[in-house]
């Protein structure tokens, strides 16, 4: 038995892939074009054509694709309802782009955005929202939030970082509001090392963010034509997209495998909740979140998995709206199901690489910490 760590999470290069990489990055660094070259107009279409979406714009983040999109709707000093159960660089990029966060809170059952509450937060100020599917669960309300959003006119962005391959009745994640923004960082079921997209079927905005991540630069990259700043995703980093995008469905389909064994094994422990896939949907997995019941110790449970060799992490706790940035300002409002239920969930090792006796190990241990 291996006595490394099993780690929460990590990205997968094969070795055949890993190979044809290196390839790929040699011909580039021959040619010397190191960025806005043909492997990211490849990679760029691939996830384009991959969620049936006009427009797919890569960035250097998905902070860079959040705050352009934000830029582009005129956010400022207007208010952005955003679920408390993001990461931070969510209502940090509302910040950067001069709106006012607002934090709505979610439903325990779903660690989604709780609708009822984000109605009760509309105000003359609204003027959008941003959703968020956590972990890689589409919000099982998204349909009904775009509607509301229509009849509001207010914009929808989904947070899709955590979801590239997930699906609502069989339609991406992503595609569904009025633009999207993905990240690519290293422990997401898709990566490039670092960077984000933004994808949309507004030409409009397209065109703006292809402006904005060079510096509002216009014809010929040499007249301004906007206040932008330089967000664009090197060719290197394009290159390892390709082939993760080759891999996606392998990757989901191994991921929602390995989420298959977990529910088996905790759907029938009563200290144990785990959260469920709405019925026609698909989760991405890119964690697996595990809800502790209120009598058990979670720091204790992650120190104990942590001492088998067991890597545990969150989705997320603190919430938002009690980090250190906002909590002082009046943001800082109650909200209950996400200071509960996020205080009580852990989430386990999920990704490509686990072997079955990782898995079983896991079960084994969560098991044992709870007893």
């Amino acid at each position: 038995m291996s006595h490394e760590l099993i780690r929460s999470s990590r990205p997968f290069f094969p070795k055949e892939d890993i190979n044809a990489i290196l390839a790929d990055l040699a011909i580039v660094l021959e040619d010397g074009r190191l960025r806005n070259g043909k492997n990211l107009k490849t990679f760029e279409k691939m996830v384009s054509d991959y969620l049936e979406i006009k427009h797919a714009i890569s960035l250097d983040s998905d902070s860079s694709a959040l705050e352009t999109a934000l830029q582009y709707y005129k956010v400022k000093d207007r208010e952005v309802i955003v679920s408390t159960n993001s990461f931070i660089s969510i209502p940090n990029s509302v910040l950067y782009a001069g709106g006012q966060v607002v934090f709505a809170d979610i439903r325990k059952e779903t660690l989604s955005m709780n609708p009822e509450d984000l109605y009760k937060k509309i105000t003359n100020k609204t003027c959008g929202v941003i959703v968020t599917h956590i972990a890689g669960f589409p919000n099982p309300n998204l349909k009904e939030i775009q509607q509301f959003c229509q009849n509001n006119n207010l914009f929808l962005i989904e947070d899709a970082t955590h979801a590239m391959g997930a699906t609502i009745a069989n339609q991406k994640t992503g595609t569904f509001g009025d633009v999207a923004i993905f990240a690519f960082t290293p422990t997401k079921v898709v990566t490039t090392g670092e960077g984000g997209m933004l994808v949309t079927n507004n030409s409009e905005l397209a065109d703006y963010a292809k402006l904005y991540s060079y510096y509002g630069s216009g014809p010929e990259k040499t007249q301004f034509v906007n206040l932008g700043r330089h967000m664009m995703l090197p060719e290197m980093a394009a290159i390892l997209g390709i082939y993760q995008m080759k891999r996606i469905e392998e990757f989901i389909t191994k991921r929602n495998q390995i989420a298959t064994v977990y529910n088996e094994a905790f759907d029938q422990i009563s200290e144990l909740e785990t959260v469920k896939v709405q019925k026609g949907n698909r989760c991405s997995y890119y964690k697996y979140p595990l809800i502790l019941s209120s009598k058990l110790n979670k720091a204790e449970i992650q120190k104990f998995l942590l001492n088998n060799r067991v890597e545990t992490g969150t989705v997320f706790y603190p919430p938002c709206h009690l980090q250190t940035i906002y909590n002082s300002e009046k943001t800082c409002l109650a909200l209950p199901d996400a200071e509960d239920v996020l205080a009580r969930t852990i989430t386990l090792p999920l990704h490509t690489e686990l072997t079955n006796e990782d898995i079983s190990h896991v079960v084994t241990s969560v098991k044992k910490a709870i007893n």
